[in-house]
């Protein structure tokens, strides 16, 4: 007999007992792992939508970072330009400071030798002032000379 009872027992228990066990955990537990399972699909929609952002981001992060290359090596390209430019201010200023050194002595030279030709032409003029003087002296001389042989 203790056969026979297992025997209905457990028959008793899988159409009876677990049926209405089965009923009320899946009332219960679907509920909440529906829950549960929309949590995680929600999580997993934002991780693939952060992983698309995150794709996005690298990307332009990498564009930018070309792009500053760029930059980078364009304002060394400047840098090397202005460098040579002050180089050649500098030797520019020095030549314009030698050549107004050069100017002033030029120009004191030139004062120096328009002084000469003033005295040059200074001297020329007396002498030819005392030529001409000379002469008159002689024609002075020579209308004396008639004049007192009419008296």
């Amino acid at each position: 007999m203790s056969d026979e009872l297992l025997s209905v027992l457990a028959r008793y228990h899988r159409e009876i007992i677990l049926p209405d066990i089965e009923r009320v955990v899946a009332r219960l537990v679907n509920p909440r792992f529906d829950a549960i399972d929309g949590h995680f699909d929600a999580i997993y929609h934002r991780l693939e939508r952060i992983g698309t952002e995150y794709a996005s981001v690298k990307v332009g992060l990498g564009r930018v970072e070309e792009r500053l290359d760029r930059v980078e090596q364009r304002l060394d390209r400047m840098e090397q330009r202005l460098e040579s430019l002050e180089a050649e201010h500098r030797d520019l200023v020095a030549t314009v400071r030698r050549l107004d050194e050069r100017l002033s002595r030029v120009e004191k030279r030139l004062d120096e030798l328009v002084d000469v030709q003033r005295d040059y032409a200074l001297r020329s003029e007396v002498e030819e002032l005392r030529t001409r003087l000379d002469g008159l002296q002689t024609r002075i001389d020579a209308l004396e000379r008639r004049l007192e042989g009419r008296s």
